[in-house]
């Protein structure tokens, strides 16, 4: 994706889905993770059954940030099993018109190692 160019809903779900992909599958072998992907028009989701039962979820939305403009907010919460409120993990705004994709890549691949990938 080039710098500058328009950003949709699916473009940044794609991108977390790659890079999730790619970082779970450096080492060439299966990390025990179930991926469930989740889309409609105002949001996509991604849960990760971890190995040890407990679950990721990723969610990303449109959103007004503070500043009364228009970005894709990702969030990523981990919950326990049996708990499902969740602790969120972290949480990133990226702008419509940005073309982030670096930004994205390390927004995951940080959470992701924070939780031992």
């Amino acid at each position: 994706m080039e710098k500058g160019s328009d950003l949709t809903l699916v473009d940044v779900g794609d991108i977390v889905f790659r890079v999730m992909q790619r970082f779970l599958l450096r080492r060439n072998s299966d990390p025990g993770v179930v991926v469930t992907a989740n889309s409609s028009a105002l949001q996509e989701s991604f849960f990760l059954r971890l190995p040890d039962t407990s679950t990721l979820l990723i969610k990303i939305f449109p959103h007004r940030n503070f500043m009364s403009e228009s970005v894709y907010r990702i969030e990523i919460y981990k919950t326990k099993s049996g708990d499902m409120r969740g602790n969120r993990i972290g949480f990133m705004e990226v702008s419509l018109d940005s073309g982030a994709t670096e930004e994205i890549r390390l927004f995951v691949e940080g959470a992701l190692s924070q939780l031992g990938f």
